[in-house]
């Protein structure tokens, strides 16, 4: 619980994946072993988390990236392109409630979205088919600053495109490494649980 302080904010930055969106990763998982008959164990070992921080980061193509992502597996392998793009967009869910938070919020603040994520989930999947991609007055994505949460100069990218201070910017985040991130540049902080637990702490800090 954050101890009851008013802030002065002049930014609201959300995460989107565990906070505004369930993710399901082990989906995106079984869909793959379906298409390949590799088990999902098997998947998980060799998922090439080096590489996938390449393209999060902007600097491999979609491409390259399931190019890189098909070699990583045993050989041979029979992942076609099509199915993994298929499982790819598995991972993405539907919308939390949180998003209800961002309408009220958005009625007194800016409110942007900074996340840890690539070209193909933005382009084919968030822009224009969630709520919060239409409510959100900017994006910071880590595929165009080329930093990754949680690394200072995006929190410093983040604050510098809102206009705003780092000590008047709000993360919400559900990774603890993320909130600490932010917090050693100067941002204010939470750690995301749940949506009762989100609120209690906006309230304790005077943003709603």
């Amino acid at each position: 619980m954050v101890d009851s302080i008013k802030v002065k904010i002049n930014a609201i930055f959300f995460d989107i994946g565990g906070v505004l969106l369930h993710i399901y990763p082990n989906r995106m998982i079984q869909y793959i072993s379906d298409a390949t008959d590799i088990s999902p164990a098997v998947l998980k070992k060799y998922f090439p988390s080096d590489v996938h921080e390449h393209y999060e980061r902007g600097q491999i193509s979609d491409d390259e990236w399931f190019a890189a992502f098909k070699a990583a597996l045993p050989q041979p392998n029979c992942l076609k392109e099509i199915d993994f793009w298929r499982a790819w967009n598995q991972l993405l869910g539907q919308e939390t409630d949180v998003v209800d938070i961002v309408i009220e919020l958005k009625q007194n603040y800016p409110v942007w979205l900074l996340s840890n994520t690539n070209p193909r989930h933005i382009r084919n999947e968030i822009d224009g088919k969630y709520a919060f991609s239409q409510l959100a007055d900017g994006t910071v994505y880590s595929f165009e600053t080329g930093y990754r949460k949680p690394e200072k100069e995006i929190f410093k990218i983040a604050a510098g495109k809102a206009g705003a201070d780092p000590s008047t910017c709000l993360l919400i985040d559900d990774n603890e490494e993320n909130v600490a991130g932010s917090e050693s540049v100067g941002f204010v902080a939470l750690h995301y649980r749940n949506t009762t637990q989100l609120e209690q702490n906006l309230e304790s800090l005077g943003v709603i």
